[in-house]
């Protein structure tokens, strides 16, 4: 069994530190891997066809890319490599419209938020790809467990709370620029969205369009939802300012690395610069909690809650059903909710004052997410997808 992985360009090497955690999970399965790095290579059609030439092939993986790629041949990847192809995406899917349109029939779909899942069934069609799945983010890094007693994590952790990401400055919405009527939608689709804790943005875009008289499933209208991906922009942006707007004024000991932070509008917050993957992840080894802004994923995950517990931080997050069908309430992840965000913000930087309960989340969360939610747990959605691309080109 032969699985071939591509490497494309990642913001701080996340994805692909992912690949290279699923290529070592696929070897212990017993597949010998192959890893293309796309990123590097100037001849990318001559480097896939040589992979390809005289070997079989069981399964080809890709993070967000190359769905739509064909060989000067016109062939997809999946017929290129005579096997199936199997994109997982880990951002919100139709900020990659133009590509999902491209993208060849042969190709299998996975997404982190089941409610991703049926948005692309909904505007593409449920047969439109050769398989449509949810697969959850899995862990990276190693297992550092929390010191023996609490006195000693809050000791040996001298970061409060972390949060590793970018900022968004808010800007004005693409759609501030177009037509009246369109502005009247967007805006309608944006304040739904943000009026309640967990909307997807194609549900706030098509109630936006059942409220002016349009029928979201029309025949004409597949092309405008795809646009729902500026509601998640918006939505996006707009949270995560808020939240952390808020957790600034609560005066809660925030590390922050990442993009965009140049500047003094978060006073009390601790500036580190920006941090690759593996940085973050030493750093959350170092850190007591790790607070995580998972906005537009209410029905899946983001990859830092699952890092920060496997390297033994508590770990802080906005609700998602994922997290509440996974982990007990305040056991072995805290949340907080977007509708009463000052409150639960204000109980998370007591949790993070309380070594007690701090240590005894870690340990409970590590202990779920190392059973539970690595990337080698994952590979079965990834066999699975590839199962159902290939039985479908048989049929």
């Amino acid at each position: 069994m032969r699985a071939v992985l591509i490497k494309g360009e990642s913001r701080y090497e996340a994805l692909r530190v992912f690949m290279d955690e699923i290529g070592e999970a696929l070897a212990a399965r017993g597949y010998e891997v192959d890893v293309i790095d796309a990123q590097t290579e100037p001849d990318l059609h001559g480097v896939l066809a040589q992979a390809a030439a005289g070997r079989e092939t069981s399964l080809v993986f890709t993070f967000s890319i190359l769905g739509d790629y064909r060989d000067p041949d016109g062939r997809s990847l999946g017929q290129v490599f005579g096997a199936p192809h199997v994109v997982q995406y880990v951002d919100y899917p139709l900020t990659h419209w133009v590509a999902l349109d491209r993208t060849a029939p042969d190709t299998a779909l996975l997404m982190i938020d089941e409610s991703h899942v049926a948005s692309v069934a909904a505007i593409y069609g449920a047969e439109r790809f050769a398989h449509l799945g949810f697969s959850p983010h899995g862990a990276i890094g190693q297992v550092v467990a929390p010191a023996a007693d609490p006195a000693a994590f809050v000791r040996e952790r001298p970061i409060p709370i972390l949060f590793a990401g970018s900022f968004y400055e808010p800007r004005p919405p693409w759609w501030e620029s177009q037509a009246p009527a369109i502005v009247s939608i967007f805006r309608r689709a944006a304040e739904l969205a943000l009026a309640h804790d967990i909307v997807p943005a194609l549900g706030a875009l098509d109630a936006a369009l059942a409220e002016h008289g349009i029928d979201p499933t029309g025949p004409d209208v597949g092309e405008f939802r795809k646009l729902a991906t500026h509601v998640h922009e918006h939505v996006r942006a707009h949270r995560r300012l808020q939240a952390l707007t808020v957790a600034a004024e609560l005066g809660l000991p925030v590390h922050v690395y990442g993009r965009g932070f140049e500047h003094d509008r978060f006073p009390g917050f601790i500036y580190g610069g920006e941090a690759d993957i593996g940085q973050v992840t030493r750093l959350m080894a170092q850190s007591r909690m790790v607070l995580n802004i998972n906005a537009n994923f209410g029905a899946g995950s983001h990859e830092r809650p699952l890092m920060a517990l496997l390297a033994g931080a508590a770990a802080a997050s906005d609700v998602s059903s994922f997290y509440e069908a996974q982990f007990e309430p305040g056991v072995g992840l805290a949340t907080y909710r977007w509708s009463r965000l000052e409150d639960d913000l204000g109980q998370i930087g007591r949790l993070a004052r309380d070594p007690e309960a701090l240590h005894a989340m870690a340990q409970a969360g590590q202990a779920q997410v190392a059973a539970r939610h690595r990337w080698a747990h994952r590979i079965d959605a990834i066999l699975a997808a590839a199962e159902a691309a290939r039985a479908r080109a048989l049929a």
